[in-house]
Order: C-alpha cells, then structure tokens, then sequence
C-alpha cells in the first residue's frame, strides 16, 4: 500500500507544472533565445572596436556605440513583433511581402547611384537595401509553393521535357509549365533578375540557397542540376549584355577577382606607404594572421585603418585579429548551432509549408555568415556580404532579425501545440 501510495503522489508531482514552466514569459526554443542573445552581445563588443577609428575622424567614438545600440535595440523589436506572428499570418500575407519587396528592389534603378551602385533606398535615416528583404520573401514564397506540390513532389519538373515552343501547349507540357514550373522556378527567376544588375554575389546567394531548399523539399538531383545549367548559361548572357551598357560594373568584378587571385594593376600614383600596395583581401588575411590564438586586445587593431569598411564587409578579419581565433571559433559555432536548431524545429513540425520555411531562413543566414567569413580568409572572391548580427549594418540586422524572429515563431507554436496546417477547403487553398 505504501508503494502504491507513493507512486500515485510521484505522478502528482509530474503532472504539476514546475515554477519554471509557469514563468515562463517566452516560449519556444530556448536555445535559440541564447544564441540570439549571445549574437547581440558580441555585435556590441566588436562593432565599437571596429568603429573606432571612425569616431577619431568625426571626433566622437561614443556616437558610433549609441548608433549600434539603438540599431540593436530596434532589432531586437522587430525580432520579438515576428515571433508573435503566427504562421498562417505569414502564409497568408506572403505575396504581398514578395510583391512589395520585388517593387522595392527594383525602385534603386530609378534613382542616382549610391557608391556607384543601386542597391540603396534613402529612406531619410538610414540606408535600406532592399534585395535582402526580398531574399526573405523568396525564401517564404517557395516555402508555401512546395508545400503546396508535396503529395507528388518527386514527380515535379523544373524544365519542360522539350524545347520545342510548339508543343509546349500539349497536354502534359502545359501541366507541367503551369503547376510545377512557373510556380516554382518564377519566384528564383524574379528575383535573381531584379538583383543581379548590381548586386551579383546576393543574387547568387539566394539562388544557391532556393536550389537547396529545393533538394531538401525532395525535388530530385537531376532536376536541380538541370536547372542549375540553363541558369548558369542564361546568367552568362544576361551580365554580358549588362556590360555593354555599365563598363563600370565589368572592372568592379574584373578588380575584385583579381585581387582575389593576387593579379593586380600597378599603382597608377604615388605609393604613400608600404600597405598600399596590398588589396583588402590581403589586409584581412594580415589580420587574421595578427591575431593568432588569443588576439591583440580590443581597441588594438592595426588593420581596422587600412581596411576600407572594417565595421562592415571585414569584421570577421577584425574579430580575429582583436579577440584571436577562440572568439571567431564561437562565432563559427553559433551560426551552425543555430542551423541544426533550426533542424530540430522543421523535423518537429507538423506542417511542411512552416517546416521548410524554418530550415530556409536558417539557410539563408548561415550561408551569408559563411560568405562573409570565406571572403575574410581569401577562400572566395569579395561579395559585400555582411557578418549577419555582427556588423554596422542596420539593414542587415533588421533582415536578419527578421528571419530568427520567424524561425522562434514557429519553434513556440510547435511547443504550444498552435501549429495547425490550414484546412483545405476552396476558402482557403495553398498557394
């Protein structure tokens, strides 16, 4: 009797929620809220350090951390308003976020160029670049497209079976141009055109980054690389075309490659200094090479006065050379720590289309974070990609805030048991 006593007061006590669960305030994976936090935290350390020697120049070092603060502070806002959402919210509203974002990207091309480029919008207090909220959008529209083809997904085409226009109207050919082609593939093809102009790395970004959710959707290999080479072909083309009318855009990618490659102009001036002779890529690898294991201190960069934008496209080359190679071995492991959480979140989800659009925002994130480091070590050429919550940005911040916001939207209505796929009634269809 004792033993049966105590077992039934055993299962009492299990049953009662504990104090923690009970004060809980943010549900969810909270993992993640500890990734994101510790992200916060070294963006403010190394974003100052980097700064500084732009403070020096205006005279005030202190005014650059109050930027990054608010900018952190607003992040963390717009980070906490997506993780209220809801996914069938963001489902039903994901046109209209792609249409707005796709007209937005392209409005830049309209005005005069920003740093020789048009990829900003001047909205008054910051500069917004469009093309990475656009990246998001895509991410979420090929989600919900997926989503909607999943019962014969293996079976779906990327590319007609012909390229004879004239059958293209037959029976199957129309089926397959239709509702397999035309809502998969137009969504990458959009928005790699209104991109690439300008921002080349980022339209090749988000075009590697759609083909893999592709693959993890289980749309087969073949048909991937299939498209992958009529892309390449048509992409070829289309900057060659692009060329003729913008030689400027041909020696920028001209000088990024070769500095990449160690083939470099001489000097057309006078040399002012030993370091002038070496390219941004080489200064970076300098500084990582400065750095070492434990780094030189923070505030103690020599780098961050011969780097062009230091708070920015090489912050990770900064990092290293301040805080050593143990800091930006934890920065590499946050990033993949939160793409295998992000792993944990699609594998419980009991609705495809939240599922996929968890594992591409994740994507989308770690794969720039991995661009940005890869251009700082010299492995690729220079993209522009910034350190996602690592750098000045705010546009970067505020797109990649964004993204996790959503991904803990959905890891807390997996928890709370709120993520219920839609009914499939003609009201209420996938897109």
């Amino acid at each position: 009797m004792k033993e049966q006593e105590n077992r039934e007061r055993e299962q009492e006590l299990q049953d009662v929620p504990s104090i923690l669960e009970k004060r809980r305030l943010l549900p969810g994976d909270r993992v993640l809220w500890v990734i994101v936090a510790m992200f916060f935290a070294i963006s403010m350390v190394v974003v100052y350090s980097a700064c500084s020697q732009l403070g020096f120049k205006d005279g005030s070092t202190a005014e650059y951390l109050q930027k990054h603060i608010m900018t952190l502070g607003l992040s963390a806002g717009i980070l906490f308003g997506c993780y209220m959402l809801g996914a069938r919210f963001m489902r039903r509203f994901t046109w209209i976020a792609y249409v707005v974002s796709w007209i937005m990207t392209l409005l830049p091309y309209f005005q005069p160029p920003i740093n020789g480029a048009h990829r900003w919008l001047d909205l008054g207090f910051f500069m917004f670049q469009p093309s990475e909220l656009l990246k998001i959008a895509t991410i979420m529209l090929l989600a919900a497209r997926l989503s909607a083809l999943h019962h014969r997904i293996k079976q779906v085409r990327l590319l007609p079976s012909t390229f004879d226009v004239r059958k293209w109207g037959s029976g199957r050919e129309r089926e397959i141009i239709l509702d397999e082609i035309i809502p998969v593939v137009s969504p990458i093809a959009f928005t790699c055109m209104v991109i690439l102009p300008d921002a080349t790395s980022s339209a090749v970004h988000i075009y590697v980054a759609s083909l893999t959710l592709l693959f993890i959707a289980g749309i087969k290999l073949r048909e991937i690389l299939k498209l992958l080479g009529v892309s390449a072909l048509m992409a070829t083309i289309m900057l060659s075309v692009l060329v003729m009318f913008d030689a400027d855009r041909l020696d920028t990618i001209k000088s990024r490659v070769m500095a990449w490659a160690g083939v470099q102009k001489e000097s057309q001036g006078r040399v002012q200094s030993v370091m002038d002779k070496y390219t941004d890529s080489e200064r970076s690898r300098m500084a990582i090479h400065n750095g070492g294991l434990f780094g030189v201190g923070a505030g103690r960069s020599v780098m961050r006065a011969r780097l062009t934008h230091p708070e920015s496209d090489y912050i990770f080359a900064i990092v290293v050379e301040e805080f050593g190679l143990l800091l930006a071995f934890v920065i590499v492991l946050l990033y993949l720590w939160l793409f295998f959480r992000a792993l944990r979140i699609f594998e419980k989800c009991t609705w495809l289309y939240a599922g996929l659009l968890v594992v591409g925002l994740a994507l989308l994130v770690t794969s720039q974070g991995f661009l940005h480091i890869g251009v700082n070590i010299g492995a690729i050429p220079e993209t522009g990609q910034n350190l996602p919550f690592l750098t000045q940005g705010r546009t970067s911040m505020f797109c990649a805030s964004i993204a996790v916001g959503v991904i803990l939207s959905i890891s807390r209505q997996v928890e709370q048991g709120t993520l219920v796929p839609p009914s499939q009634s003609a009201k209420d269809k996938e897109i």
